[in-house]
């Protein structure tokens, strides 16, 4: 994942290859790197050169499920540009990655069902655009990282995440997707089957969204629940979170505490 990439395309007589300096990056950090444009035998003219961010996303549609790739935080990098036939053109940029970008690793290993990629938007006057796409490594902040251990130390499971198309209410979330990371029950919560952790990060603090699926009982039902809770990124390393989230658990799960 977290590897050097190369990659060429020919579209409307222009080469696309774009090379990444960076192997991974943080929601709200920055990626680097440079394209390099070369026309074919005649003149291309250039209207502009993005850079985005592309992630896997499931939709829902008619009782099914489709996954489809998506663009986020497009960000332009050159316009106007002129390529005389057979030339090349360097184009360095840095652009910042959005903080809400799914993370796709997750101490040190990869967030298995999570996907994201840099591509490369070459829009070219009379021609279909060029594209180039390079998968890209995101790594869980230190506020993510540390929620996300005190739940397995609380006895959850690690499975896998997913990213949905849909707004989660009582967040501050502005991107159309959010990503759900899925762990498999607790012994100490036993009518909990699953639980869903959902980070949606801004800039001074993030929602943490936690929906549980609560196992039918005697005297009360089951079903899906959700929590939110929001937290500052100062505050974030002075709590105990096993705690916090298992005040919050207890009550659905029947904890044996």
């Amino acid at each position: 994942m977290f590897k050097k990439l190369l990659a060429a395309v020919g579209i409307g007589g222009v080469e696309v290859e774009t090379e990444l300096y960076d192997h991974g990056v943080q929601p709200g950090g920055a990626v680097r790197g440079v394209i390099r444009l070369r026309a074919g035998e005649v003149q291309q003219d250039i209207s502009g050169v993005f850079i985005e961010l592309v992630t896997r996303v499931e939709h829902e549609a008619d009782d099914s499920e489709i996954d489809l790739m998506r663009g986020f935080g497009r960000t332009a990098v050159a316009g106007g540009v002129v390529l005389p036939p057979g030339q090349v053109v360097e184009i360095p940029f840095e652009v910042q990655v959005p903080i809400e970008t799914p993370i796709t690793h997750y101490r040190d290993q990869p967030l298995r069902g999570t996907e994201v990629a840099v591509r490369t938007v070459v829009d070219i006057s009379g021609a279909v655009d060029a594209t180039d796409t390079d998968p890209i490594g995101v790594g869980a902040l230190s506020a993510q990282h540390v929620v996300l251990d005190a739940v397995e130390r609380l006895g959850f499971r690690l499975r896998s995440a997913d990213v949905e198309w849909g707004r989660l209410p009582r967040t501050r979330q502005t991107l159309p997707f959010f990503q759900e990371i899925e762990f498999a029950g607790a012994p100490d919560y036993p009518r909990l089957s699953e639980l869903e952790v959902t980070f949606v990060a801004g800039a001074d603090g993030m929602d943490i969204v936690l929906e549980s699926d609560r196992k039918a009982g005697l005297l009360a039902g089951g079903g899906d629940r959700m929590q939110v809770l929001s937290v500052d990124y100062d505050t974030v390393t002075t709590l105990d979170w096993p705690h916090e989230l298992h005040t919050l658990l207890e009550p659905l799960g029947r904890s044996r505490f």
